[in-house]
């Protein structure tokens, strides 16, 4: 009896220091090479090169889902990305462009400088009841023709979910809640193809 009471303690216990974990104050400080700082003490080592701190997503009693930009080699010819985690998640995995989105702004052809993909991208409340991280991307076909996507990773429940429309209206919406000030744009970067 002594035994599972002591269990049933321990166990409470850690149960409250995650949930403890979400709601301490996650506000940015700095970053330290791949790591990103929090002004309560703890820090998250992304194994990033060039990391820069976006901002982040609430996600209820546990820690936030952190956005963040950088590569994943050392002076290479990978784009700078996106990434989007939690550290409840654990470790963020990076190799093989795992986890990496695009990211937002035009991105040219390496070989001819034509324009190849062009695309915003904004993260809060970007639709209606739905807090996440959405691009509104035109991707130039082998026709020459643009095609318009829309990407969504919806946040909920502690988990990210992946979402796809194809020729999508919803920019309007989310310029409306942008406006409103529930959601922030990320500002866009040129780049060229990676070779």
């Amino acid at each position: 009896m002594k035994t599972l009471i002591t269990f049933l303690l321990i166990s409470f216990s850690l149960t409250v220091r995650a949930q403890d974990l979400g709601k301490m104050n996650w506000n940015f400080k700095n970053i330290s090479g791949s790591t990103i700082n929090f002004g309560n003490g703890k820090s998250f080592n992304t194994h990033l090169y060039e990391l820069k701190y976006i901002g982040q997503i609430p996600n209820g009693d546990q820690i936030p889902f952190f956005i963040f930009s950088g590569r994943d080699c050392n002076e290479c010819d990978a784009n700078i990305s996106i990434y989007i985690h939690s550290p409840k998640d654990g470790k963020l995995t990076i190799e093989n462009g795992q986890n990496r989105y695009q990211y937002p702004g035009k991105e040219r052809d390496v070989e001819d400088n034509s324009l190849v993909y062009k695309g915003r991208t904004f993260y809060g409340q970007v639709l209606k009841n739905t807090i996440g991280v959405i691009w509104f991307e035109e991707q130039l076909m082998e026709d020459n023709s643009w095609r318009k996507s829309t990407y969504l990773i919806k946040i909920s429940n502690g988990n990210k979910k992946e979402i796809v429309y194809k020729n999508s209206t919803q920019l309007a919406e989310t310029l409306e809640l942008l406006k409103q000030g529930l959601c922030k744009e990320i500002k866009g970067i040129d780049t060229n193809t990676e070779p």
